[in-house]
């Protein structure tokens, strides 16, 4: 139910800005300067408080000798962007991002809580996207380290964010971000989850989400 409320206000958010948005696009394309371009923005950098909410692939696993499936539990998210302009078209990113939800063990039809744990992304990369008058769809990849904290210890593992969305500015100063974005940590088969750890299947472990943020161009 909590997920479905998150989905609603996102796609509630998206329409309010496609509707706020599209005067300005059309006066703009109207005036000759419209069409998709790469544009060197006139403020030096973007900070972007943002929330949202992760879906997690759940994982093949071994735990205590005994198989399953290991999941995190979906759950809301926060974090905080700051883009700084690099060249026309592209941005270099700082992200940092906390999710805190709950690991879960399922075996035999039966499932087990095993405690709270918190998700950190500690990320740079960078942001690409060409703009249509004061819209721009953007992609975006950032890498760094996942930081996994629960009650036996913190974990860092190595990861990577694929991100596709866009930029609405309102004005010079203020603008809005909407997008999807999916996580991948790359845990080498092995998180060291309780006593004596676990064994993933595959490489990593992956996430989706969908975010929206507060732009606040300086």
């Amino acid at each position: 139910m909590k997920g479905r409320r998150i989905l609603f206000i996102v796609a509630f958010t998206l329409s309010m800005i496609l509707i706020s948005s599209s005067p300005t696009w059309a006066q703009r394309g109207s005036s000759g300067t419209g069409g998709f371009h790469f544009e060197q923005p006139t403020h030096r950098l973007e900070i972007i408080p943002m929330y949202g909410y992760a879906w997690t692939v759940s994982q093949s696993a071994t735990y205590n000798v005994y198989s399953g499936d290991f999941d995190l539990k979906n759950s809301d998210f926060w974090g905080i962007a700051v883009d700084v302009s690099a060249k026309p078209g592209v941005q270099a990113r700082l992200l940092y991002r906390r999710q805190d939800t709950e690991m879960t063990w399922k075996r035999a039809g039966i499932t087990e809580n095993l405690g709270d744990i918190g998700v950190e992304y500690w990320h740079v990369g960078a942001v690409g996207g060409m703009r249509n008058g004061n819209v721009m769809p953007y992609t975006s990849l950032t890498l760094g380290g996942t930081r996994y904290i629960h009650d036996t210890g913190d974990t860092w593992k190595f990861s990577i964010i694929l991100s596709l969305g866009a930029k609405v500015y309102l004005n010079e100063r203020i603008g809005l971000m909407v997008g999807g974005q999916m996580p991948f940590t790359f845990t080498d088969a092995f998180l060291g989850i309780g006593t004596g750890g676990m064994s993933l299947g595959g490489t990593g472990i992956v996430q989706l989400d969908l975010v929206a943020g507060l732009i606040i161009a300086i």
